[in-house]
């Protein structure tokens, strides 16, 4: 009995593991999200931000349809389809975002110097309207506490492992935002543009905290 134990486990791990490399929507739906949702939704984020960084992810294996093509702003983009900041916040994940098949993706807010946000909790799930309540940078006691980021230094390196602009699957974007207690926000832009641009398809400017 306990061999056949093994034989079903052992079975039903491999299974699982031909649906989740054949992108199978099925498998994701019964089983990637409910261990997702089970976690604490933080932590689930940032571990899907480590599977995309490590390519643990399947890519895509359709392509987007040519009629999908869009030129914005001079950048050609697969699909009109993109990621808006706030998802990858510091850059680390960007080829794996790609894989995805994302027209464009977007990185930030990022603060000239490194910020916690808001003390935890501050991500909070509504199962029953299939949200969540995102409290990383908000009022929390009539104070604000900034974007959490980990800095122009560290999302300088992670993006320096790139292709140049031009030179990627999809335009990058990156969202500069400035430091909370900073007594010079324009200098905070200014210093994200001097050091980030080059590495860059094109800036945003995030003037909220």
């Amino acid at each position: 009995m306990r061999d056949l134990g093994y034989v079903a486990v052992g079975g039903a791990a491999c299974f699982c593991g031909i649906l989740y490399y054949k992108n199978d929507p099925k498998f994701h739906r019964i089983v990637t999200v409910p261990l997702l949702h089970a976690m604490d939704p933080e932590r689930s984020h940032r571990l899907s931000i480590l599977a995309l960084k490590y390519k643990l992810l399947p890519k895509r294996q359709d392509t987007p349809h040519p009629s999908l093509r869009t030129k914005i702003l001079g950048m050609d983009c697969s699909s009109p389809i993109g990621l808006a900041a706030g998802y990858d916040k510091d850059g680390e994940a960007v080829e794996g975002l790609f894989r995805l098949g994302f027209g464009f993706v977007e990185i930030g807010s990022v603060t000239p110097k490194p910020q916690p946000g808001n003390p935890g909790p501050r991500v909070f799930r509504l199962s029953e309207d299939e949200a969540v309540i995102n409290r990383l940078h908000l009022f929390k006691k009539l104070l604000i506490y900034g974007f959490n980021s980990r800095g122009h230094a560290e999302v300088y390196e992670n993006l320096s492992s790139l292709p140049p602009p031009g030179q990627r699957n999809a335009p990058v974007g990156i969202n500069l935002g400035k430091n909370k207690y900073s007594t010079d926000h324009v200098a905070d832009y200014k210093e994200g543009v001097r050091l980030l641009a080059p590495l860059a398809d094109y800036l945003v400017i995030n003037v909220s905290r």
